[in-house]
């Protein structure tokens, strides 16, 4: 594993035991983690691919990277990444508020990916009102009460944590758990506002490439009528549900999900 700052602020990870011919596949992680979040994934696939992962900014070792902290300034960070690592072609994968990124990079450089791969998608523009009670819940936590204050609660009352805390042991709860306790916080306590997200539900018909689209079976409602939506409006997109798992499916029962997602990108490859 290479680790580098690419530019003087996004950390950025390079994993990779195969050819220098394997295609690259970016992953990118949701708020409150950080690339770690892929850690079952990437030791399943840097054999067959040249994996690029990022700490986004506010988040990891691009904890001290100043806001504005939104999926714009996000996705422009990710934009400069592949720039500077000379990547015009990947595979796309994020869960959260990493799979929002995605939609908003395959919006302005269709040509750059090659398909998707969506976790528990937020979908800008498409009502999620549980998840802004949640955010929200926590940003007041945070000035209030202090961050760690607003993490304790964060991990014991967000509801997509609800999966991992009932199943504490097969999920890995207290490796879960550390790493939210990483964060720390500037997101939660910024005033700089982050720019108007680009409406991506009302743009998913320019949204060519295949997608897949999973959740666990234990999923927050908001994100399951995230997915059921981008099914029914992406013009190529496969949707599957996966077992055992709740809001972080790919952390919650890894083996399930990266079976799925060989699947997914063998089909692309037959």
């Amino acid at each position: 594993m290479d680790s580098v700052s690419i530019q003087p602020q996004i950390y950025s990870y390079i994993y990779h035991t195969g050819a220098q011919s394997d295609p690259w596949l970016v992953i990118v992680h949701g708020f409150t983690h950080d690339h770690t979040y892929f850690r079952r994934q990437i030791e399943e696939f840097q054999r067959d691919y040249r994996i690029l992962a990022v700490d986004l900014r506010g988040h990891g070792l691009s904890s001290h990277i100043p806001g504005p902290y939104g999926v714009e300034e996000y996705a422009d960070d990710i934009q400069i990444v592949l720039d500077n690592a000379g990547i015009d072609r990947a595979i796309y994968w994020g869960t959260h508020t990493g799979s929002a990124i995605g939609l908003i990079l395959a919006l302005r450089q269709p040509e750059r990916f090659s398909s998707l791969i969506l976790e528990g998608t937020f979908l800008p523009s498409f009502p999620m009102p549980r998840v802004g009670e949640l955010i929200d819940r926590a940003k007041s936590q945070a000035r209030e009460k202090g961050v760690p204050a607003a993490r304790d609660d964060w991990f014991a009352h967000a509801d997509w944590f609800d999966h991992i805390n009932r199943f504490p042991e097969t999920c890995r709860a207290e490796e879960h758990r550390a790493m939210v306790n990483r964060f720390e916080g500037a997101p939660w306590l910024a005033d700089m506002p982050a720019r108007p997200v680009t409406p991506a539900a009302v743009h998913l018909q320019d949204i060519r490439q295949p997608v897949l689209l999973y959740n666990g079976m234990d999923d927050l409602d908001d994100f399951k009528r995230a997915a059921e939506f981008l099914s029914q409006n992406l013009p190529c997109n496969r949707r599957e549900e996966i077992p055992n798992a709740g809001g972080f499916p790919g952390w919650e029962n890894p083996d399930n999900v990266n079976t799925v997602v060989r699947n997914f990108l063998n089909q692309l490859i037959s």
